[in-house]
């Protein structure tokens, strides 16, 4: 029946989804609550529940606790009636995962990214790995709902196209991921920005229940985000993915290596904390990283967090100053956007210190909204949430009552 919830649709049949998708979210939940959701009768509201049940979709968790006589039915989705397969491409790794409609991670698989990872020797990874946790966990073809793939764009969503990028590897131009998969497994593929995709995955793993507007942020090569307004991923046909930083936060400030001046991601991503930190010790200032590599040029990343560990002067001074600019830049798109909750994420997004003086700003920064509730938040620790939120999106593309304007 899950399959059925796309395209036209009779109107039982959209009172199905309905009351599916309420399930989904707000799940255990009684009879009673529906009710109040949907305005139905209390004996139709029962009656599709119980159509639900028999199709294998829902279920009495048991949960509800009695007062005396008979428990309440509290209802749930049934997890394992169909199987979602999340990836991600990106840079550095291939992520494949096997999810229950529940978003939780069956297995996993992961390919380091290098040289050899050709387009072609990708995407039979894929499929390979595909083939291989459907068996080991004994799940039919026919129970997978669908695939949904994550990666760094631009994108062409239409012809289910990734297109060229300065941080992937030579040879992925015009690699047509949607075609080849679907070619493979004769179900749905959906692919979208991998940044969208990290979004939706924190939202609906941790946040779904308690917010309708979120923000993911991440600092790292490059500064990006991913929206969440009204429930639903906030996509667009530029695929602006790393808008946010573009934005200026010093209009006499340093060169972005988009051309303009004083661009957020010249302060506060990875490559703009290395060339200052790297400036700075070639002018004579002293560093533990000058005991971690022989010349300045061989500063990494790794080493400048290891640094941070060790209390370095030097890279705490300019961690400092790329985060008060990183928490500048979200105060504005707060003030834009007013969402309930910004997550900080990304290789600097991760590092306490940078997460703790982004918050601080941007606290300090929205004073003039003592009402504000917004919530600064780091992002998940494990590095799975844009195959989690690309397996998310084949699940709503089934389920999700799109907002219209």
């Amino acid at each position: 029946m899950l399959q059925e919830f796309v395209g036209l649709m009779s109107p039982k049949m959209k009172s199905l989804k309905h009351l599916y998708y309420l399930i989904n979210k707000l799940g255990p939940v009684r009879i009673n609550t529906l009710v109040e959701q949907t305005g139905y009768k209390h004996s139709t509201c029962s009656r599709l529940v119980e159509e639900l049940v028999q199709a294998g979709l829902i279920y009495d968790s048991g949960l509800g606790e009695s007062k005396g006589g008979r428990k309440p039915a509290l209802y749930v989705i049934k997890p394992d009636s169909f199987y979602l397969i999340g990836a991600e491409i990106s840079s550095l790794f291939t992520t494949v995962l096997l999810l229950d409609l529940q978003l939780n991670i069956i297995a996993e698989h992961k390919l380091k990214m290098n040289e050899t990872s050709t387009p072609e020797y990708t995407l039979n990874f894929i499929s390979e790995r595909i083939d291989r946790m459907l068996a080991e966990h004994s799940v039919p073809r026919e129970r997978l709902l669908g695939i949904g793939v994550g990666a760094i764009g631009p994108i062409d969503r239409n012809a289910g196209t990734l297109l060229s990028h300065e941080h992937m590897l030579a040879g992925w131009e015009r690699v047509h991921i949607v075609d080849f998969l679907q070619r493979r497994f004769q179900t749905t593929v959906l692919l979208d920005n991998g940044i969208n995709l990290a979004a939706l995955g924190e939202y609906r793993s941790k946040y779904w229940k308690q917010a309708d507007s979120l923000v993911y942020t991440s600092s790292g090569v490059a500064i990006r985000c991913g929206i969440i307004l009204q429930g639903q991923v906030l996509g667009s046909k530029l695929d602006m993915d790393d808008s946010l930083g573009h934005i200026t936060v010093d209009v006499h400030g340093r060169r972005c290596s988009c051309g303009a001046y004083g661009c957020l991601e010249a302060y506060s991503s990875f490559p703009s904390v290395r060339e200052e930190i790297v400036r700075r010790i070639k002018r004579g200032k002293a560093s533990v990283l000058q005991q971690m590599v022989g010349q300045a040029d061989e500063v990494q990343f790794h080493h400048i967090l290891d640094a941070l560990e060790q209390n370095d002067p030097l890279c705490y001074d300019v961690v400092r100053d790329a985060a008060y600019y990183y928490g500048i830049g979200l105060s504005n798109l707060i003030h834009l956007l007013r969402p309930e909750m910004v997550i900080v994420g990304g290789g600097l997004g991760a590092n306490l210190t940078f997460y703790e003086i982004t918050a601080e700003t941007v606290r300090s920064r929205l004073q003039h909204y003592r009402s504000s509730k917004v919530q600064i938040v780091r992002a998940s620790t494990g590095y799975n949430v844009v195959a989690v939120g690309a397996g998310c999106m084949v699940l709503d593309y089934f389920i999700e009552e799109k907002q219209t304007a």
